[in-house]
């Protein structure tokens, strides 16, 4: 019979480390040493973060009331109604019956009769002047028509169409819709989210400003460490990763600092804005940064700051060389 050996238990030990675990445990071994050398000047590395804060804080706090203010508007659009005013002439039958019409078109979700009697009534309980409106002889308020458009016909220009095809209906004297506001508002949004954008972009040039700064004053001071490892046939990619180390737990903390910063003022902000917001009939509440807006948040601070450690510790590697 045939005996097979077993290989010691120890065999896996001698075994040589293969380039993929060599790399990672290299990796965890300059991601300590950065996330200790931290500690070393706390002071200074928070005064460069909570700078970084304030960076992202500024666009991503825009972005949010921006992206607020876009959802009260669809609200408020979405409210939005036509006032027909009939002709003085047009009886109750022929208002019915406009409305059974109109009932009938697709952009047209609801529509309201309000009969001239009972605009009159409506009239004098909301302005308290009944006692001079008693004394006229004849009834100066036409019957109406409020008119909701379906939600995919609340656009602007949908609604101007519907509107000037209103206006043609003979029994319509006239067609009141306030659009100028509506204008206005999507003018306001369109150029804040540039202004928002742009102040963004350079907001995003500062951050890697200052990163940039920060790991070139802590290679120049490790410049002669950086001259010896050099000497001995260390790589300008081994030399890079602990500034890139560096460059990451910046982003981190900064990312974090911005996200306490914004969620803060969203709830200093936010009984206010509701009170505001309940004033004017509506359920709008201010909301802070979700899950995906801090995952957007941390990855690009994470991003910035891993990109101008990137920019600058190629450049100085390149300038330090041993003679």
């Amino acid at each position: 019979m045939a005996v097979t050996k077993q290989a010691p238990r120890n065999a896996s030990r001698t075994m040589p480390e293969s380039a993929g675990k060599r790399l990672l445990r290299e990796h965890k071994e300059v991601a300590l040493q950065s996330w200790q050398r931290l500690w070393l000047s706390p002071l200074a590395n928070l005064l460069t973060w909570l700078t970084l804060a304030i960076a992202l804080t500024l666009p991503a706090s825009l972005l949010l009331l921006l992206s607020q203010a876009q959802h009260l508007g669809q609200q408020l659009n979405q409210e939005h109604q036509v006032s027909v005013f009939l002709v003085p002439h047009a009886t109750l039958e022929q208002g019915q019956l406009l409305r059974q019409e109109l009932l009938a078109r697709p952009d047209i979700a609801k529509v309201t009769y309000i009969s001239a009697d009972q605009a009159l009534s409506n009239f004098k309980t909301s302005s308290g002047l009944a006692d001079i409106l008693d004394s006229l002889t004849d009834n100066p308020l036409p019957a109406t028509l409020l008119i909701a458009p379906e939600n995919a016909a609340q656009t602007p220009p949908v609604v101007a169409q519907l509107s000037q095809q209103l206006r043609q209906l003979t029994l319509v004297d006239q067609v009141l819709v306030d659009m100028a506001w509506l204008d206005r508002l999507q003018a306001i949004l369109a150029a804040s989210q540039r202004v928002t954008y742009s102040l963004a972009f350079l907001l995003a040039l500062g951050v890697l400003l200052v990163v940039g700064n920060t790991v070139r004053l802590q290679i120049e001071s490790r410049k002669q460490e950086i001259l010896v490892i050099k000497l001995v046939g260390g790589t300008d990619a081994y030399l890079r990763r602990p500034f890139l180390y560096a460059g990451f737990w910046a982003g981190l903390f900064a990312a974090g600092l911005a996200w306490l910063i914004i969620q803060l003022g969203v709830s200093y902000l936010h009984d206010p804005l509701l009170q505001l917001a309940q004033s004017y009939q509506s359920q709008w509440q201010l909301q802070g940064l979700g899950w995906v807006g801090s995952l957007v948040l941390l990855a690009t601070s994470c991003g910035l700051s891993l990109l101008g450690a990137s920019l600058t510790v190629g450049r100085q590697l390149r300038l330090i060389e041993p003679q």
